[in-house]
């Protein structure tokens, strides 16, 4: 019973009232009295408690033999009553509360940490569900299940859906790009990692490692959307370089393509970076030749 208590008190039930209640649902036609003894409740408290479950109708008096007797509202109906009333309550509340939040010039600024797996993908589900417009999706294969299907009803109330996937099989969804992976790619990631942009309002950014708690970040913050979209943005456009231009990145980067996801000197021999001036300023590197002539042309000038 002590569950079923509890579980009235989240209706608003003091403690007190739902023993009340319940043991007029077994007894009827009682006394307040005879219920005090019934349900536990203090004989000093149960004429107190007996009026507020008056007050909200969910118990009825009558005189019999010459005393007050109570009887409790059939359950289906006192349950439909508080499923209304809860019902009204909430689209007000939800109602003045958005409002409020929307009224908050400062709420762009907010980055909201999610730090469990279940809330991060009930977090991820509410974005897609509530997309009108487009979809951005970076996944793993093991995170996808997860958001299959509101993407598939997403897709069929017409959002548009682009969906950068690091695995090799096209799930049926979206507009699908499919990113290579291999021990190179969680190397520089650190982790399995999913990026989500909804109509362009709100965005997430989830971390799995392999070992440890899953952990996100969500914003409306305009600076972080437009971050992690590029960043999805950015995969896509490889991709599809890379499926046109392959032969070449490899030829000029090797197959695992190592060579082009190193950024500072030292990745290649004989490459250093440019720090200002140069004609090789736009590509950030020059050969030990190149410096030669350079610097031979810069010591005619000055003679």
């Amino acid at each position: 019973m002590q569950e079923l208590y509890e579980s009235l008190r989240v209706l608003g039930f003091s403690q007190y009232e739902a023993r009340a209640y319940t043991a007029l649902l077994r007894t009827p036609r009682v006394t307040a009295y005879e219920l005090a003894k019934r349900s536990g409740v203090p004989p000093s408290k149960i004429y107190e408690v007996v009026d507020r479950l008056l007050a909200k109708e969910l118990v009825v008096s009558f005189e019999e033999a010459g005393s007050t007797r109570y009887g409790p509202l059939d359950p289906q109906e006192a349950m439909a009553r508080f499923r209304r009333s809860y019902g009204e309550t909430f689209d007000y509340v939800d109602k003045q509360l958005h409002h409020l939040y929307e009224a908050d010039p400062e709420r762009a600024a907010y980055v909201w940490s999610l730090g469990h797996r279940t809330d991060i993908f009930l977090k991820a589900r509410e974005m897609i569900d509530a997309a009108g417009e487009e979809v951005y999706l970076a996944i793993w294969p093991e995170e996808l299940p997860e958001v299959l299907e509101a993407l598939r009803e997403a897709e069929a109330r017409g959002v548009a859906i682009a969906l950068c996937l690091y695995g090799s099989e096209d799930p049926g969804v979206g507009l699908c790009f499919l990113h290579p992976t291999d021990e190179v790619v969680l190397r520089d990631q650190g982790a399995r990692r999913l990026v989500l942009v909804a109509d362009n309002k709100e965005s997430l950014i989830a971390y799995f490692p392999e070992r440890g708690e899953a952990s996100a970040h969500w914003s409306r913050n305009i600076g972080f959307i437009q971050m992690t979209k590029d960043y999805i943005r950015h995969d896509i456009w490889i991709i599809k370089m890379v499926q046109r231009f392959e032969g070449m990145i490899n030829d000029a980067y090797g197959p695992d393509r190592e060579q082009l996801r190193s950024i500072f000197p030292g990745d290649r021999p004989g490459l250093t970076v440019v720090s200002e001036g140069g004609p090789d300023r736009g590509n950030g590197a020059t050969t030990p030749e190149g410096d030669r002539d350079r610097a031979a042309a810069a010591a005619a000038s000055s003679d």
